[in-house]
């Protein structure tokens, strides 16, 4: 009996590793190289322009001075550009006037940006929709300064001369409709 079951056994071993394996298959596989392309990125360009004289409150020139409730703008002729295949016009700001001298007057204007034309065509600020930016446009960026109406007795009689004002803009990604 001990000769027949280790016969069993052995022959039930056998058998189940025979229908184990009964599954398996086995496929041919191989590796193959694919060379790579290159992919470039865009650009988005400011180039430095300049700003035109004051304007009182969209009138005419300043002629004997500003006062508290006043806001004068400035034209700021600049170059806009760019390549990519989704670029777009996102936003425009502007930051950190600098002033030829520093008083209590150029602390107490506040700048910013009050429209902007891109080719002549005039842009609704801020941008709902991305404009197009195409390799070179020109950007008139209108600057406010306001003058605020709290402001104190240290501000009379004293000058501000804008140096510079940094116009930044930003960019947006555009997928066209297909």
């Amino acid at each position: 009996m001990e000769r027949l079951t280790k016969a069993a056994l052995a022959t039930g071993g056998a058998a189940a590793l025979l229908l184990g394996g009964a599954g398996t298959m086995a496929f041919w596989t191989d590796d193959g190289l694919a060379t790579g392309t290159d992919v470039t990125s865009g650009t988005l360009t400011v180039t430095d322009g300049a700003c035109g004289d004051w304007v009182l409150d969209g009138g005419g020139a300043v002629t004997e001075g500003i006062v508290p409730g006043d806001t004068v703008t400035a034209d700021c002729a600049l170059s806009v550009g760019g390549t990519g295949d989704h670029l777009a016009l996102g936003d425009i700001t502007v930051t950190a006037p600098t002033w030829a001298e520093t008083n209590p007057l150029t602390g107490a204007l506040d700048v910013t940006v009050d429209g902007a034309t891109l080719d002549g065509t005039e842009l609704t600020l801020p941008l709902a929709d991305p404009v197009a930016v195409e390799a070179a446009s020109d950007l008139v960026v209108t600057v406010a300064a306001t003058f605020p109406e709290d402001s104190g007795n240290d501000t009379q009689a004293l000058t501000a001369t804008l140096e510079d004002v940094t116009v930044q803009v930003t960019q947006a990604h555009v997928v066209p409709a297909p």
